[in-house]
């Protein structure tokens, strides 16, 4: 009997099946996750994995699910490939989200003739791809999808540590990469016609993304001196890509700016015009890495944080991501609160904008102590007039634990925990900015514009950000919020000017590094607080 491996991020099960067995019934028996929504009948096309080796060809059902992509990439569906001779498939997480905020246009499907380009932003936790008109620049579609690599860890050191402690960790991270590329991409169900349009791709990422999709030594970067192997641009990365692009298609990886500074923030400062400042601006990429862009007007200096995947919905104990009931905005009522939800669904979860207002809204309340602490009179018989609206909100856990309840009757509560996740990121944010503003001798008031940026920047309230402190006291009408800055810059790439143009501005931005700034644990520790 031939044996099948299953690989879990860094959970490896080997068992023994019969040649013939379907991928679904042997994964099944080993625990390991795996999701299949119309329970095996191969009428979703969901239940894709990886295939390392084994399995015998794909059916006309997989065929009619599976992309020309997947395919390439040897993507299956669980329910209705067969185990064929030793066999070895990886697992990950496969979720697709709309970006509910992207508005695009339908000129190019009008507009028949005009080349199009595709510009991606490869994130920690989410992938986005934007379909582009190459003869103007406009950004005419966008679509998204889950890094897959999350199985490897939410954050960037847990997926360098797996890569350098298993050169076929790396091997299934790069994979995992594209897999997540060609997802992105196939969530803008593109017509084939469309795709022989296609002549341009453009791909941006931090470091260690690019480092991983480029297959590049990891050693510099993962220790000291923390550096990238190289920064320089990749024009041809069609050979990395697998054949998930059809032949006809250029990929190009951009510069990087330097540390974990990568070519996302790179995009940002080409599309924020920080080439050509009207005077000092700032702007921040608010996501599981940090990004933070500060100039006086001349100088131009950049730094990453690692801010953890709270933003994200991540490591929360009620988090969500983008889907129809999350959470995105909690306001205080009568003695109740009020939640708005992605497509007033009923609430599944919290948002990280939906973290982030509720903080600010029971931080006002005096519910939420500057500290951070869940105020402890809020659950005696004698508290305090503040509480006395919200006094049945609190409660305790079984370990003793202090939480507020956000809907009645179901378990969906904000913890101390998630109040600590969200601290720590702000405080890393918050330092990142204090430091870069330090270095170029500004004050808040000097600040002419604030951009918030990224899946989660685009959609936070501004006056919670600036009530507990996550950005310096500037003026609330220098604050905007900029959905896909990362990638609409990746979408200027895909022109010979717009590259070069990354390329000057990746020699012109100074990295950072925040461990070695004297200030940067002080700064970090007093942004924890919630307040401005």
């Amino acid at each position: 009997m031939p044996q099948v491996t299953v690989i879990y991020g860094e959970e490896t099960q080997t068992i023994q099946a019969e040649n013939g067995e379907i991928l679904g019934d042997v994964i099944a028996k080993t625990g390991l996750p795996l999701e299949q929504p119309c329970a095996g009948r191969g009428t979703c096309g969901k239940c894709k994995v990886l295939v390392e080796k084994g399995t015998a060809p794909p059916d006309e059902v997989e065929k009619e699910n599976l992309s020309p992509g997947e395919l390439a990439l040897n993507n299956r569906l669980a329910c209705r490939a067969k185990v064929q001779g030793e066999t070895q498939i990886v697992l990950s997480p496969i979720v697709v989200y709309s970006n509910k905020i992207f508005k695009g246009s339908t000129r190019y499907k009008r507009e028949r003739d005009v080349p199009l380009g595709l510009a991606i932003d490869l994130g920690t936790t989410t992938v986005a791809a934007f379909l582009t008109m190459l003869d103007n620049g406009e950004v005419a579609a966008g679509g998204g999808g889950l890094n897959q690599q999350t199985v490897f860890g939410a954050d960037v050191i847990s997926r360098l540590a797996a890569a350098l402690n298993d050169p076929a960790n790396a091997a299934r991270l790069h994979r995992l990469a594209l897999a997540s590329i060609n997802q992105a991409a196939d969530a803008l169900n593109l017509s084939p016609r469309a795709w022989e349009r296609i002549r341009q791709v453009t791909i941006v990422g931090n470091v260690a993304m690019h480092h991983l999709l480029a297959e590049q030594p990891l050693d510099t970067l993962a220790y000291l001196p923390f550096q990238p192997h190289s920064t320089k641009p990749i024009r041809d990365a069609a050979p990395l890509m697998e054949g998930i692009f059809p032949p006809h298609v250029r990929v190009s990886l951009p510069p990087l700016v330097g540390g974990f500074v990568g070519s996302d923030a790179l995009a940002c400062l080409a599309y924020f015009g920080f080439d050509n400042p009207p005077g000092p601006m700032a702007a921040i990429d608010l996501g599981t890495n940090g990004e933070v862009m500060v100039t006086d007007g001349e100088r131009i200096l950049t730094t990453s944080t690692a801010a953890g995947p709270a933003f994200e919905g991540v490591n929360i104990s009620c988090g969500s991501r983008a889907v129809d009931g999350a959470i995105v905005q909690v306001s205080l009522g009568d003695g109740d609160f009020t939640l708005e939800t992605i497509g007033d669904a009923e609430a599944v979860g919290l948002t990280g904008s939906g973290l982030l207002s509720g903080i600010a809204a029971f931080r006002q309340a005096g519910i939420i102590e500057p500290s951070g602490r869940i105020n402890p009179a809020c659950d005696t018989p004698l508290y305090p007039p503040e509480c006395e609206r919200y006094a049945n909100k609190i409660s305790k856990n079984n370990a003793g634990s202090r939480r507020i309840q956000l809907v009645p009757g179901k378990e969906l509560y904000l913890t101390q925990l998630d109040i600590r996740e969200l601290q720590k990121a702000k405080g890393a944010i918050r330092a990142a900015i204090d430091v870069l503003m330090l270095q170029l001798d500004l004050k808040p008031q000097d600040l002419e514009r604030v951009i918030l940026t990224g899946s989660f920047g685009a959609q936070v309230n501004v006056e919670a950000i600036l009530q507990i402190g996550m950005i310096p006291p500037v003026k609330k009408e220098a604050v905007e919020t900029i959905a896909n800055g990362a990638g609409f810059g990746a979408a200027m790439f895909l022109t010979d000017e717009g590259f070069a143009l990354g390329e000057r501005l990746a020699e012109k931005a100074e990295q950072v590094e925040l461990d070695l700034d004297p200030k940067f644990n002080e700064l970090y520790i007093g942004g924890m607080a919630l307040e401005p």
